[in-house]
């Protein structure tokens, strides 16, 4: 759950983490993603904010950094890292 400022408004945003974990004292976020793309771009480009949001909601809540944001595209079969 995190607020964010648009245009003089506040925007409420819900979503869920699907997975992360800590090493080293830092996290690392992964999402999966079953979205239908030839193209791991437009993975990066739809969701790179909606990881954005759940780093910084990690990082408020826990203290600690975000080393990594990893998307998993289930129709690729591969990992793209964001960060």
């Amino acid at each position: 759950l995190s607020e964010v400022e648009k245009e003089g408004d506040i925007v409420l945003i819900q979503g869920v983490i699907d997975a992360y974990f800590v090493e080293d004292d830092k996290i690392c976020i992964v999402d999966y993603k079953t979205d239908s793309v030839n193209d791991e771009s437009q993975l990066e480009k739809n969701y790179y904010i909606q990881l954005k949001l759940y780093a910084d909601a990690l990082s408020k809540i826990t203290g600690m950094s975000v080393e990594q944001m990893i998307i998993y595209s289930t129709k690729l079969g591969k990992e793209i890292k964001l960060i």
